[in-house]
């Protein structure tokens, strides 16, 4: 069975290559365009690995990865695994993202093998 991967960016054009990498890789991807509607998704489909851009308009990444966390919280389902990836450096994301305790946290642009090595490694935890 294939795994199932949240992938949250609303950068079009990352979403999309992002999401043709991990397909080709075999997984089944499930793409986002913002928060609010990656956390539509997590009520009704369970997910084995959450993939989010952390800088994003209304609702950011780590705001999202927190509400997804409380929803599986309050099901019966097991915790799931997130990978935050971003383009800038910025120390209070990176506090706020440290304190989240995140299987894998990626600057962009970033090495394809790097980012795929992230997610089969998050993906056994």
């Amino acid at each position: 069975m294939k795994k199932k991967i949240l992938l949250i960016d609303d950068e079009e054009i990352v979403l999309k290559s992002i999401a043709k990498l991990l397909i080709r890789e075999g997984y089944e991807v499930i793409a986002c365009r913002s928060g609010t509607e990656a956390i539509d998704q997590a009520k009704s489909e369970a997910v084995d690995l959450i993939v989010c851009d952390v800088r994003m308009p209304q609702l950011n990444g780590i705001e999202t990865v927190r509400r997804i966390r409380d929803l599986i919280k309050s099901s019966t389902k097991k915790p799931t695994p997130e990978i935050l990836i971003t383009g800038y450096a910025d120390q209070m994301a990176n506090r706020e993202i440290e304190s989240l305790q995140v299987a894998e946290y990626l600057y962009k642009p970033f090495d394809l093998r790097d980012f795929l090595g992230a997610v089969k490694k998050a993906l056994k935890t």
